[in-house]
């Protein structure tokens, strides 16, 4: 059986599984007792094995291997996972994430040198530190007290039996044994991998008696739709549970010989048909979720973005043929494209859990980096965002958080000496206001100094010393995302070379969100990223000037108004507007774009309140278009190169409007 054809489904599920076993090692690292965390690890390192096996990916099964036999000391409550366990698992599981990304480029394994490592796993296995053959060494795996052993909740794994039998009758039960009859759902891609790793998790509840096909039939293109099996040695609850949660299960049966009786035979397995049982459970339905390419939700929202685009066009067309019928038609399609993109929409979106499950383990590993403990809490990671912007995200919570642990967090005896715990803490929280979301990523540390933030900013030249003179709180923090500047006294591989927030501003702007920071002095920062929930199709701002149309982002603008000239006031070749009481500049959008800025002889100037870079600006332009949904093109070379522009988008009337960068244009 050609398996390459299932790789993509092999990382995809070897991922999940990779980071289910950095949980459950966070977990332990903290209790290392907790069994439910341990038969998971368990479980997830068998399931990996399995995979590698089959796809005959030999250095991933046999790391995998030894790891599940490092685990199952734990799992068999013989002793406590311990800190240098920890660490060792914590190693192997960056080998084996290494591993898949090679799988995933198409790179040869053999560049992985694990022969070190599996010697370390096994002198751990045998209760030694790692080190040089010969050595005295600790003994690293504490034993657990016969009244502190915790039951074992599931019997260890037996070896499978396995009987290749083509034409041989379904196996029966006999006493204390379970007759198992399951299907994988039709709608599997890889039905004989599916069954082929059921199989597999079964022999891990006890002891395999037969099974028809056998898994080497399966696996060389055996699998006909049914599998036979007797397993003795577990109890029904299990069977039943790992049945029902086995993606992609089809209908099952479960039975046992009835008291007194001698078990008849049934069909034979590879014959469709459902076996009779003494006892049974319901089957499950069907899955109801399958895995869809990337690249065919993008071909889907491209799709319904010329939908949108030509709906709009035959709108304009319907106003100039003043047909009364052909309106009732195009408010049925504005009504089907409207829900078509909502649903493609709700495709596109993915939870934030999708992006912060790996930063506790980066957290942890910087903290101990750093010689600091420190504990990162996160909340709200079920809401979900569009594919496109999570992708973008990973990058500015990896910048703030690895800032947080650097510059923010104290170690544990300046901590005690404010009277602070001596574990810090960064929570971050995510809520969801309307079409927005907002992620807040907040510290309990040392805060910031705003008077070094000063001090460096002006010896960088980024900022004059009468600027920093006059420059207030919240605009001197804001000072530590311009490039190149830092406070750090020295550079270190966590940061100092000046990079990092400059990133995450242009980042969260680019998708169309903004960023804030706030910072009190011995009591922590806060950094606030405020995003839209989709960047594919949005609602855009048309603005005029002259006879050019362009667009802004509708969550940029804040109002919409028209004042007096004789209300703007100049000072220092710079004008300025009175809104909410506070002074902000005035630009003009013609002077902005190197456009003849002629006096139109209107006393009123139409102006638009936006927010760029963390602060309120009133831009004049000679009228607003109104709004409009548009799918956004990105500009291709040399176009991507002009200063101000994101993209480009197409109208209903067919006019093409570019799309404003504002922050690259004041």
């Amino acid at each position: 059986m050609d398996m390459s054809k299932y790789r993509d489904l092999f990382i995809s599920e070897a991922r999940e599984h990779i980071q289910g076993i950095n949980d459950c090692i966070l977990v332990l690292e903290k209790d290392a007792v907790n069994a439910d965390s341990i038969n998971e690890l368990f479980r997830h390192a068998h399931s990996v094995k399995g995979m590698a096996a089959s796809m005959e990916y030999d250095a991933i099964a046999r790391l995998s291997h030894r790891l599940e036999d490092l685990m199952d000391i734990f799992r068999q409550g013989k002793a406590r996972i311990s800190p240098p366990v920890v660490d060792i698992l914590f190693q192997g599981i960056d080998f084996l994430d290494g591993m898949v990304t090679a799988v995933e480029d198409g790179s040869s394994l053999d560049g992985f040198d694990t022969a070190g490592y599996l010697n370390d796993v096994q002198e751990i296995i045998e209760g030694r530190l790692p080190g040089d053959a010969g050595e005295s060494r600790e003994n690293v795996i504490e034993p657990v007290p016969v009244e502190e052993k915790p039951p074992s909740i599931e019997p260890a794994p037996q070896p499978m039996e396995e009987k290749p039998n083509s034409v041989e009758p379904a196996p029966q039960p006999g006493e204390g044994e379970l007759a198992i009859v399951f299907s994988i759902s039709n709608e599997s891609p890889v039905p004989a991998v599916r069954a082929y790793l059921v199989i597999k998790r079964l022999s891990e509840l006890g002891k395999i008696i037969s099974v028809v096909p056998s898994p080497e039939e399966i696996k060389s293109g055996g699998y006909a739709g049914e599998v036979s099996m007797v397993i003795a040695g577990t109890d029904r609850p299990f069977v039943e549970k790992l049945l029902k949660n086995s993606t992609e299960m089809g209908k099952f049966t479960i039975s046992s010989p009835t008291p007194g009786k001698k078990p008849k035979p049934s069909p034979v397995a590879s014959r469709p048909g459902s076996p009779k049982t003494v006892q049974s459970t319901p089957a499950p339905p069907a899955s109801q979720t399958v895995r869809i390419s990337t690249r065919l939700l993008d071909t889907f929202i491209n799709l319904v973005g010329e939908l949108i685009v030509t709906k709009s066009r035959l709108r304009e067309l319907s106003k100039e043929s003043g047909s009364t019928v052909t309106d009732q038609v195009l408010t049925r399609l504005d009504h089907l494209v409207s829900t078509l993109h909502g649903e493609v929409m709700k495709v596109r979106m993915d939870p934030m859990e999708s992006v912060t499950k790996r930063l506790p383990r980066m957290v942890r590993d910087l903290g101990r980096k750093e010689g600091k403990e420190i504990s990162l809490v996160i909340e709200g990671a079920q809401i979900e965002l569009d594919r496109a912007i999570l992708e973008e995200l990973g990058d500015p919570l990896v910048h703030i958080l690895r800032n947080a642990v650097d510059h923010g967090i104290e170690d544990a005896k300046e901590r005690q000496k404010t009277g602070k715990p001596p574990v810090g803490t960064i929570t971050i929280s995510i809520s969801r206001e309307r079409d927005m979301v907002y992620v807040n990523i907040v510290d309990d540390g040392r805060g910031m100094n705003l008077e070094k933030i000063r001090s460096k900013a002006v010896d960088k030249e980024i900022i004059s010393e009468e600027q920093a003179r006059v420059m207030s709180e919240e605009e001197t923090v804001m000072l530590i995302c311009r490039p190149g500047f830092s406070t750090a006294d020295e550079v270190t591989d966590v940061s100092g070379r000046g990079v990092g927030m400059d990133v995450v501003q242009a980042v969260v702007e680019s998708l169309g969100g903004t960023l804030s920071i706030e910072s009190t002095s011995g009591a922590g920062s806060r950094f606030t990223l405020k995003l839209p929930l989709t960047v594919a199709i949005v609602k855009m701002l048309l603005i005029q000037a002259q006879e050019h149309i362009f667009a802004i982002p509708i969550t940029r603008v804040v109002r919409t108004t028209r004042i007096a000239r004789e209300d703007v006031k100049e000072s220092q070749s710079r004008f300025y507007l009175t809104f909410d009481e506070d002074l902000i500049p005035l630009y003009f959008l013609r002077k902005m774009l190197s456009l003849p800025n002629s006096h139109n002889g209107n006393d009123l100037l139409t102006v638009v309140i936006v927010e760029v870079t963390n602060r309120m600006v009133g831009i004049a332009v000679d009228g607003v278009s109104g709004q409009a949904d548009i799918v956004v093109k990105p500009l291709c070379y040399p176009l991507d190169r002009l200063v101000g522009y994101s993209g480009m988008t197409v109208l209903g009337n067919g006019m093409i409007v570019p799309v404003l960068d504002l922050g690259n244009l004041l």
